[in-house]
């Protein structure tokens, strides 16, 4: 079987020969007139279309070919008798992947198939990577977020998706648009972030010698813009929060806010009930959508309870009437993760949000929350601690968040003042005092009521899809290859400030504790030692690649700590091992996703990125596979394998075979290590703990 670089340079070979012909293989345009949908419809007529060539079989004088546009496929039905000596020959320097452009008759073939029988074709570019293995399309998740074009191209229901999402904005957007609210933009760079509790990203502008801020929220300058006398204004955009990932978190997504004058909360919760019918219907043909294994039924008027109502309800709690000890202790003894310093109305947040939402599966208002978790919403009138606030769920998860809107300016500047001043780990989230915001609530907002939905989210409900990945077209990654500064920077000239790299923070987490959490969770000896000899191997990997061991080898040594606990649901294997790290008051993501992703063909995260996260999936594999070769010795002693010993072993199905020989040789792929040396860094780090090991 040839290599790709075999295969690209015979279709670099082909387009020479084109050249020499007179073909550029890149064409300046070409005039089609109809799509290969239409040209489906008009059998027995002279077409002229375009596309992509996706097979081509060749039957002595007859060649036949599959042509793809974004509407459709149609077969092509090339004869020799047809084209002429020439033309029909030059096929042969066609490739799957190349453009071309067809005249020709819509015709049927003897086994009944609608076929153009093109009179002429001509190259329109000429493509010189060949296509994944379209019978299979492309399944690697990696490839799928990182190449997304390969993905629409060979994935159908992936393509579709993205047009349901664009079905979803235009839905949006006319709804809003003939309730008479008008579509605006507002800075994505900003002096000061707010208008939501999130940390931000911060960047650098040269021109104005200041730091700037990529928007948490757009909320701050839309309400500008009622300041400034509009009554409805809307807009929908990017934002982007610098908080890590997971299945339903991307740090850059898409949001829709909107604000109405001389309105409350319960007018916002009847805009937007209105709105997701509205979707519902252009998108779905209905009112009834399927969540996860629900089918859900949007029509009639969704109930609105209160927040203390929904946990007295479902929990037994009457929290107002607990002491703020009460709460903490509650939280504490329900291991809820708590940042310290909380009052007692973000206590009552953190309760429900622990356990209440997953039970709300059918359409639900949330209303009235706590003044500490919502600085910009309006006091309740019946109780200045509590806010008219509500968030939208469905099918267990929060589609929205909204609010009668605060307009008394100095109340404003409190909430503001106390926001930042609160004594929390969570500063960078806090939001801080806008005095140009409240410059322009004191030249005065009407009564106003606003909301936030996230697009990202609003698709994923409309297409069943749970993973946020799937429903961005280009989702954030970590870089394939580390992005060396220098190589950035090196034509900028020399005066220029450039801001320095941020450091990674150090791990809280220490070697005994995290020894600690595998020797209370784990009985089985061979799997405590196989977490050591995990450990050992990371750090010699980050050696190899020239990195800091110390994450690395927390990863091995912590990554099968809840292997004993989750046997029964192994979709839990790896939760636990999270809890227990962020216990101890650890939370570094690279850590946490690094032992997730280890697991993540069933615990639903996403799979392995970085060379950390490569290294330890594959690494964990072979570790079982060596330790079966020096069990089958007669000494039963590590120090007495080799390399060469563990490779001979290797293509022996047979032996060892539930071992995964195709996850360990993905150190070739992911880690540009070739087997044979990714086995012997592998055993060394293994062999320089064998007591420990007991082999």
């Amino acid at each position: 079987m040839k290599t790709e670089d075999q295969l690209i340079q015979a279709r670099q070979d082909k387009l020479k020969k084109l050249q020499l012909l007179g073909v550029s293989g890149y064409a300046p345009s070409f005039d089609k007139k109809q799509t290969v949908s239409e040209t489906l419809e008009m059998l027995g007529r002279s077409v002229k279309t375009a596309g992509k060539i996706f097979s081509l079989r060749t039957h002595g004088n007859i060649v036949f070919a599959d042509l793809k546009d974004e509407t459709g496929k149609i077969q092509l039905f090339f004869k020799k008798d047809i084209l002429g000596d020439e033309q029909f020959d030059n096929l042969d320097l066609l490739d799957i992947g190349d453009f071309v452009g067809v005249v020709g008759e819509v015709t049927k073939t003897v086994a009944g198939e609608v076929s153009i029988m093109p009179s002429d074709y001509v190259l329109l570019t000429k493509s010189l990577r060949p296509l994944p293995n379209s019978w299979y399309g492309i399944r690697d998740v990696e490839t799928r977020f990182r190449q997304r074009y390969l993905d629409l191209l060979l994935n159908d229901d992936v393509k579709k998706r993205f047009g349901i999402r664009a079905k979803v904005v235009r839905a949006v957007r006319s709804f809003l648009d003939n309730q008479g609210f008008l579509e605006v933009e507002t800075p994505i760079l900003q002096h000061l972030y707010g208008g939501a509790n999130a940390k931000p990203f911060k960047t650098y502008f040269n021109a104005l010698d200041a730091n700037m801020y990529l928007r948490i929220a757009p909320e701050l300058y839309l309400k500008r813009l009622i300041a400034g006398g509009y009554d409805r204004v809307y807009e929908i955009g990017k934002v982007f929060r610098n908080e890590g990932l997971d299945r339903t978190h991307n740090p850059e997504f898409t949001m829709l806010e909107w604000y109405e004058s001389y309105a409350d909360y319960q007018r916002m919760m009847d805009v937007a009930e209105g709105m997701f019918k509205h979707v519902a219907k252009e998108v779905a043909g209905g009112l009834k959508i399927k969540v996860d294994k629900h089918v859900i039924d949007l029509s009639g008027q969704w109930p609105r309870i209160k927040m203390v109502d929904i946990i007295k309800d479902k929990l037994g709690l009457d929290v107002i009437e607990m002491t703020e000890a009460e709460l903490l202790d509650y939280c504490k003894k329900k291991n809820m993760e708590l940042l310290g310093g909380e009052t007692k109305g973000q206590l009552i947040f953190k309760i429900f949000e622990h356990s209440i939402p997953e039970t709300l599966v059918s359409p639900t208002w949330i209303i009235d929350y706590p003044a500490d978790v919502s600085p910009l919403s309006k006091a309740h009138p019946d109780n200045p601690e509590w806010v008219q606030r509500f968030e939208g769920y469905i099918g267990g998860r929060e589609i929205c968040d909204g609010w009668s809107e605060l307009t008394d300016p100095e109340i404003q500047r409190s909430r503001f003042n106390r926001d930042e001043k609160m004594t929390r780990i969570d500063f960078e989230e806090a939001q801080h005092a806008d005095e140009d915001f409240l410059t322009a609530m004191e030249y005065g907002l009407p009564p106003l009521g606003g909301i936030g939905v996230g697009i990202d989210r609003l698709v994923m409900f409309f297409t069943n899809t749970w993973a946020i990945k799937e429903v961005i077209l280009f989702p954030t990654l970590r870089p394939e290859k580390p992005i060396n500064e220098n190589d950035i920077y090196k034509e900028i000239p020399e005066n220029t400030t450039i801001p320095k790299s941020t450091k990674k923070s150090k791990l809280k987490l220490t070697q005994n504790q995290a020894l600690a959490i595998v020797n209370e969770h784990l009985k089985n000896k061979n799997l405590i030692r196989h977490c050591l000899a995990v450990e050992a191997i990371m750090g010699a990997l980050a050696k190899h690649f020239g990195e800091g061991d110390v994450i690395w080898r927390m990863a091995g040594l912590l990554h099968d700590a809840d292997w004993e606990e989750t046997q029964s649901d192994p979709s839990e294997h790896t939760s636990k091992t999270i809890e227990w790290i962020k216990q101890t008051g650890e939370n570094n993501q690279e850590l946490i996703e690094c032992i997730l992703s280890h697991n993540f063909h069933h615990n639903g995260f996403r799979g392995p990125e970085s060379k950390m996260e490569w290294s330890l999936y594959t690494c964990d594999e072979l570790t079982g596979f060596i330790v079966a070769v020096a069990l089958v010795r007669p000494d039963r002693k590590l120090e007495q394998v080799t390399a060469e010993s563990v490779i001979k072993k290797f293509p022996q199905k047979a032996f060892a075979a539930p071992v995964d020989r195709d996850q360990i040789k993905m150190c070739e792929e992911k880690l540009a290590i070739k087997l044979n040396d990714f086995v012997e860094i592998t055993l060394d780090a293994m062999k320089s703990i064998h007591d420990d090991l007991g082999l």
